[in-house]
């Protein structure tokens, strides 16, 4: 866990190194953060990334083999920085190709200032402290598995970006030791060892989805069994990112969809928010799936994963025992069902919010502004890559204290209520983008490569961006009332920054 306690003020510490900006985070948040911050930066100046991972890209260093991106990649980025390649804009990037461009962007990053790296190594408290020089941050790291060679800096300003703190899943502890348990890791590896073992896909999200899909891919025969829980809505990918001339003639821009979950969220009627995504904005709309993510689905993704599907069980796997005659699988509801031996059970369970204790809330921004923190107790943006991106360049440019961002302890609210969970971040992403065009210059704007909208023609964004300065003053007084209500309801952490 990280250290926040900020050292007695006024402790000086002539023999420590010291730097204009240190990174801790290497994903796709403190990439975009330090990719905004260099441009504030002057030429050569002395800046530090660390990273426990071997090499930059977060996540994308550890995710399964098949994983693909569930949005076209030209949007998937740092800055505005554009893949050096040739695919098709609808191509949705592998993890081995994410992970080499979000690499890339040390390049330029580095051609602007001095940068130094410390990967494979651990930050251990990030604190501001008073010093003659004024507020500073003050970072502890050492290598990892070398605590004894912890390394003391401080810096003119740190940026915090632990993001969505992704972690491995691990195997299901099933009591049967007549089937197989692996995580999606393991897949190509069991599915090689195992030909023709029926495999069950052990949760509806993007990463269940993915392992039916990349299954069906190695083995169309193969039998596949799916437990979904309360069933997971995806966003309709075909609808809202479609192809060619319907980029001008149809679909609706992803900014204007927020809106619409935003404003359509009155801070109380969350079985009713759901019901509103899924019969308008999902590939399943008769399916009664409870679940939202804001994970995107092509409709021939949707048609291939149920004509492939052996089984759904709209449930929870509870366990695998031995039985008298075989393998018997327990569902929470209450049914036992026989499965053959050596069937394969993948744990597709989500991989975020997996600590059993919550982290500590750490604010956006430092009472003297010296730290920035991209995190998911007081978060600026459900979209960690979206807040690196603005919460850096309003950093540096004093306009992220004050503005009226509103802060989300969106993790708290997850584990509290995911369905209350969905209206709010809605509400606080439109809230702080609107907030963003009012406060931001529309050079700096249209430099944010990640935004969906970008994959319809200007003419398209530029409407929607009049009609979102045209109702901004409503949108803005709604989603501010829902936030407010949300936290009332949960006693959660939130409020303007």
């Amino acid at each position: 866990m990280l250290d926040q306690t900020s050292p007695a003020p006024d402790v000086e510490a002539s023999a420590q190194e010291t730097y204009a900006l240190v990174v801790i985070g290497a994903g796709i948040a403190g990439l975009n953060a330090l990719y905004a911050a260099t441009e504030y930066l002057p030429k050569g100046a002395r800046v530090l990334l660390v990273d426990e991972k071997p090499d930059a890209g977060g996540m994308w260093n550890t995710a399964y083999d098949y994983v693909r991106l569930h949005q076209p990649h030209p949007m998937f980025t740092v800055g505005d920085m554009a893949w050096d390649w040739r695919k098709p804009r609808s191509y949705l990037a592998k993890r081995d190709e994410v992970q080499t461009h979000l690499g890339q962007a040390l390049t330029p990053i580095a051609a602007q200032v001095g940068l130094q790296t410390a990967f494979g190594c651990v930050a251990t408290a990030c604190a501001e402290v008073s010093t003659a020089q004024g507020p500073m941050a003050e970072i502890r790291y050492h290598p990892l598995g070398a605590p004894d060679q912890e390394v003391t800096v401080r810096a003119a300003r740190a940026i915090h970006a632990a993001g969505l703190n992704y972690g491995l899943a691990q195997p299901l502890a099933l009591r049967s030791a007549e089937v197989v348990s692996i995580i999606p890791q393991e897949l190509a590896a069991t599915l090689a060892a195992h030909p023709g073992a029926p495999v069950h896909v052990v949760g509806g999200g993007k990463t269940g989805m993915d392992t039916v899909l990349a299954t069906l891919a190695a083995d169309p025969a193969r039998q596949i069994t799916l437990y979904k829980g309360r069933g997971t809505n995806f966003l309709n990918r075909t609808r809202y990112l479609p192809m060619g001339i319907k980029r001008w003639t149809s679909g609706a821009l992803v900014s204007r969809l927020f809106r619409d979950v935003a404003l359509t969220y009155d801070g109380t009627q969350d079985d009713a928010l759901i019901a509103h995504i899924r019969k308008t904005h999902s590939t399943d709309p008769e399916t009664p799936n409870e679940v939202f993510l804001y994970g995107l689905q092509s409709e021939e993704e949707q048609a291939r994963i149920q004509s492939g599907l052996s089984a759904t069980h709209a449930d929870y796997l509870e366990d695998v025992v031995d039985g008298a005659t075989g393998p018997e699988i327990r569902l929470r509801q209450g049914a036992s069902l026989p499965v053959p031996p050596g069937s394969i059970f993948v744990n597709c369970g989500g991989s975020f919010f997996r600590d059993a204790e919550m982290p500590p809330v750490m604010p956006v921004l430092s009472p003297q502004g010296a730290i920035l923190s991209i995190n998911t107790r007081h978060a600026f943006h459900f979209l960690t890559s979206v807040a690196g991106f603005f919460g850096a360049h309003l950093l540096y440019r004093d306009q992220l204290r004050g503005a009226g961002f509103y802060a989300l302890d969106l993790e708290g609210l997850f584990r509290a209520d995911r369905k209350a969970w969905v209206g709010a971040s809605a509400a606080q992403a439109y809230h702080n983008q609107v907030l963003a065009v009012q406060t931001l210059p529309m050079m700096l704007l249209d430099r944010c490569g990640l935004d969906l909208d970008r994959w319809y023609p200007l003419p398209r964004r530029l409407l929607a961006l009049a009609q979102m300065r045209a109702t901004a003053k409503a949108d803005l007084a709604h989603c501010r009332k829902v936030l407010d209500l949300v936290t009332a309801r949960y006693g959660i952490d939130a409020g303007p920054i």
